[in-house]
C-alpha cells in the first residue's frame, strides 16, 4: 500500500509521460552499451521488446528503465556543476560540489521516476525483441538520435522510448568530443564538458572540429550496428545475443539521424558526409547558425550542410579554394521552439536550410514546424523530471515555456511519426 501511494503522489506531482509512450510493441527494451574502445561511443539501444514466458517463474522481475544509465543521478548533476560553477579539476568542486552533488542526488526525482513502459536489459534479463511481422515487411527501421550541448545521451529517452514502442529501434549516442556536461570513457575516466573561449577569444574552428567528431561517431555508430565493417568493436554482440538479433534484422535502406539542438546540426552534417546513409532526418529545435557578430562572426553551422566551405579562420573568414560540399538534399522535418523562431538569424537559417531541400528535390521535401509558447527545452525530459508547481513558476529559468509539456510532446511525436512512416514506406 505505502508503493501505491508513493505512485498515486508522483503522478499527482509531475507529468507522467505514460500516455505518449504508445505503440503496438508490448515493452521498450533499453540496452545500456559502455564505450569499450575508441571507435564507438557509449550507446543508449530502445527496441520493441516482450518478456520471455518464463519471466513469471524467476524470483526477480525485470526492472523498469531509469532516465539515467545505471541511476547516476549524482554523476549527471556534477557535470552540470562543472560546467556552471566550477570546473572539475578545482578544489571548490573536489571538495564542495561533487559531495553536495551527492546529497542532492538522493532527493532528485529522477533517481525515483522511471521510463514508462520500458524494461531494463542485462545479459541473463528475460526479455526479447519483437522483430517486425512479415506483413511489417520484415526488417526494422533504424533512428540514430544526438544530443544537444551540454547534455547526455539520457535527456531525450522519452522521445526514443516513443519511438521503440511504434516498432522502430533507437540509438542514442552519448557524445565524446567535450560537448556533454559529462561521460564516461573507454579507459574508466570520464569527459567533462570543454568549456570553449567565447567574447573576444571565440575560436569558430574549435567548434568546427568538435560537429565533426560528433557527425562521425553518429556515422560510426551506423556502421556498427549495421555491420558494415569499418571498426573492431564487435565484443557487445558476443556478449548480447539479443543485440545481435537487433542489428541482423535493421534495414540498411531504412536509417533515419535525428538530434536536438547542437544534434540537429550533427544530424545534419553526417547526412551531408554520407548522403547515401540515411532516408531522412529530423532534426529538433537545431542550432543551425553561430553570431558572434561583435567580432564580426557569423556564419550558417555546420556550413557543409549548407553547401558551404567549413574552412574558416578565427575572424570567420572563408579559407579554402576547394569546392564546397553538396549540402544537405535528404528530406527532413524541422520542428522548432517558438523561442528560436525570435532569434531572426538563426531561423532564417534554419529555412535556407529547409529551401535549399526543397530545391535539390524540386518539390516539398522538407517540413517545417513550430510549437507555440515553447523553450527550447520544451523538448527535453526535464519537463517530465521537475514537479508541476516548479515548471509553473520557474520555468523560464530552466529555458521552458508555458505549453502544456502533454501537447507539446504529442505534437512532436504526431509530426515525426507521420514524416517517419511515410519516408519508411519509400524506402
Amino acid at each position: 500500500p505505502t508503493q501505491k501511494n508513493d505512485n498515486m503522489l508522483l503522478k499527482r506531482s509531475f507529468y507522467s509521460p505514460h500516455p505518449l509512450v504508445v505503440g503496438n510493441a508490448p515493452l521498450v527494451g533499453v540496452l545500456d552499451l559502455p564505450s569499450t574502445n575508441i571507435h564507438r561511443p557509449p550507446l543508449r539501444l530502445f527496441f520493441p521488446a516482450d518478456l520471455t514466458p518464463d519471466a513469471s517463474q524467476r524470483r526477480r522481475r525485470p526492472k523498469q528503465a531509469n532516465y539515467f544509465v545505471n541511476n547516476r543521478v549524482a554523476y549527471v548533476l556534477q557535470g552540470f556543476a562543472s560546467m556552471i560553477v566550477s570546473r572539475h579539476d578545482t578544489r571548490l568542486f573536489k571538495w564542495v560540489l561533487r559531495p553536495l552533488m551527492w546529497l542532492i542526488s538522493l532527493f532528485a526525482p529522477p533517481r525515483y521516476l522511471k521510463i514508462p513502459e520500458t524494461v531494463q536489459v542485462t545479459k541473463d534479463s528475460p526479455v526479447r525483441y519483437v522483430p517486425p511481422t512479415k506483413k511489417q515487411s520484415g526488417k526494422q527501421s533504424l533512428v540514430v538520435f544526438s544530443h544537444g550541448l551540454t547534455g547526455t545521451g539520457e535527456e531525450n529517452s522519452v522521445f526514443c522510448t516513443s519511438l521503440a514502442k511504434r516498432g522502430y529501434v533507437v540509438a542514442c549516442i552519448h557524445h565524446r568530443d567535450g560537448s556533454s556536461a559529462r561521460v564516461p570513457m573507454p579507459d574508466g575516466t570520464c569527459m567533462f564538458y570543454e568549456h570553449h573561449p567565447t567574447d573576444d577569444d571565440y575560436q569558430p574552428k574549435r567548434r568546427l572540429d568538435q560537429v565533426k567528431v560528433r557527425a562521425k561517431e553518429m556515422l560510426t555508430t551506423c556502421h556498427w550496428l549495421l555491420g558494415t565493417p569499418d571498426n573492431d568493436s564487435s565484443d557487445d554482440k558476443e556478449q548480447y545475443p539479443l543485440l545481435k538479433e537487433i542489428c541482423n534484422n535493421l534495414e540498411s535502406k531504412s536509417v533515419f539521424t535525428s538530434g536536438f539542438s547542437y544534434g540537429a546540426a550533427t544530424s545534419a552534417l553526417a547526412a551531408t558526409m554520407e548522403p547515401n546513409m540515411f532516408q531522412c532526418a529530423i532534426l529538433l529545435d537545431g542550432w543551425f547558425h553561430i553570431d558572434f557578430s561583435s567580432r564580426g562572426i557569423e556564419f550558417d553551422f555546420p556550413p557543409e550542410a549548407f553547401g558551404k566551405s567549413s574552412d574558416i579562420d578565427n575572424d570567420g573568414k572563408i579559407t579554402s579554394t576547394t569546392t564546397p560540399p553538396a549540402g544537405l538534399s535528404i528530406p527532413a522535418i524541422f520542428i522548432n521552439s517558438s523561442q528560436f523562431q525570435g532569434y531572426s538569424k538563426l531561423y532564417a537559417a534554419t529555412n535556407r536550410l529547409a529551401d535549399q531541400i526543397n530545391k535539390s528535390y524540386k518539390m516539398e521535401a522538407a517540413e517545417m514546424h513550430v510549437i507555440p509558447n515553447t523553450m527550447h527545452q520544451n523538448f527535453c525530459d526535464i519537463v517530465f523530471w521537475l514537479p508541476r508547481w516548479a515548471l509553473r513558476r520557474g520555468g523560464r529559468m530552466f529555458a521552458i515555456g508555458s505549453a502544456d509539456a502533454y501537447e507539446v510532446h504529442q505534437s512532436i511525436m504526431d509530426w515525426t511519426v507521420q514524416f517517419l512512416d511515410k519516408h519508411a514506406k519509400k524506402s
